[in-house]
Order: C-alpha cells, then sequence, then structure tokens
C-alpha cells in the first residue's frame, strides 16, 4: 500500500486529497486535526453594531494568510 504523508501537503493539497480520496480516514483526520488546531478568529454576534466590519476584516485576514 502506498503512505501518503499528509505532513507534506499545503491545506489546499490535503483538501483536494481528501475530495478526490473520500475513503481514505487518515486523510480526513489528519484535515480535521489542522482545522481544529487553529484559533478561531471571530465570533461576531447579530446584534453587533460593528459586525460588517468584523466580518470583512476576518475575510481579508484570511485571504491575506493563505
Amino acid at each position: 500500500m502506498n503512505q501518503v504523508n499528509y505532513a507534506v501537503m499545503s491545506d489546499q493539497e490535503l483538501k483536494s486529497y481528501l475530495l478526490t480520496h473520500r475513503d481514505d480516514k487518515d486523510a480526513f483526520y489528519a484535515y480535521m486535526d489542522r482545522r481544529k488546531s487553529r484559533p478561531h478568529d471571530a465570533a461576531i454576534k447579530l446584534n453587533d453594531p460593528a459586525w460588517e466590519e468584523k466580518i470583512i476584516a476576518v475575510i481579508q485576514k484570511q485571504l491575506g494568510s493563505d
């Protein structure tokens, strides 16, 4: 069996691999571990008057980091 090294894959590569190898549970767990290890940037409440600015800031941050 061919051993896949998920650690050397970028997030996008791992996601693409997972989408084409949906039966690879190890890839799924590797992807989920990465997702869980990241801090959550924002918790925006519905009644927050600055909700739009906060969402834009989070989106801009994500676009700059990926």
